[in-house]
């Protein structure tokens, strides 16, 4: 499988309707200044390669208070190798979860929501539906979470938007089903607190 091109990945959200931060597309030093003008600090540069799945196991990922470490980084960033160019995107603060799709042969799309962020691999906490999944559909998917009470803000009193995660899920399933050339879909982490959920990092293969 191939990842879809950043353009055309976010052209994808957009199209149905799915928030995402302020995020950038930069290859030279120029833009980097440019685009963090407008996304404001503190932010956060993420390398991006067609062929770079897993930005974290490159080094690929830095948050940047002020501009005087921002061409220093962005330079080193330039020079890892399969970097075509670096996310500029704005912080988001809130609760981690990852709504993903996987093309399986026999059911079609199958639409998945889980504890996303760091905790994806360690907690291994998600919950399955074969697609269409309605927002009532995904409202109970989250609810048989095991972490389902983390994400009620039963310790730190700080709950997700549970509503607009489940609008995400939901255009997910439907984009799945009509767009039949995307094979796996993965935005992880979706970041939600009580007010908002946005897709901060989304990877789509073909």
């Amino acid at each position: 499988m191939e990842l879809v091109d950043f353009n055309v990945a976010k052209k994808l959200l957009s199209d149905y309707k799915i928030n995402f931060p302020k995020t950038f597309f930069v290859s030279n030093g120029h833009d980097a200044e440019t685009a963090s003008q407008v996304v404001k600090y503190p932010i956060f540069l993420k390398i991006y390669g067609k062929n770079i799945l897993h930005r974290t196991e490159h080094g690929g990922v830095t948050e940047i208070k002020d501009k005087n470490d921002l061409l220093l980084e962005f330079s080193k960033m330039m020079n890892i190798k399969g970097v075509e160019g670096v996310l500029i995107q704005e912080k988001v603060l809130g609760k981690s979860l990852i709504v993903g799709m996987k093309r399986d042969a026999q059911f079609g799309p199958v639409i998945m929501v889980g504890i996303g962020g760091i905790f994806t691999e360690i907690m291994k906490d998600f919950v399955l539906r074969v697609a269409p999944v309605s927002e009532a559909d995904a409202l109970k998917m989250m609810s048989e979470l095991k972490g389902y009470a983390y994400l009620c803000g039963q310790r730190d009193k700080k709950t997700i938007n549970f509503a607009e995660v489940a609008k995400i899920i939901a255009k997910i399933s439907d984009l799945s089903i009509k767009e039949k050339q995307i094979n796996e879909i993965d935005l992880n982490p979706v970041i939600s607190d009580e007010k908002n959920a946005l897709a901060v990092d989304y990877k789509f293969l073909i």
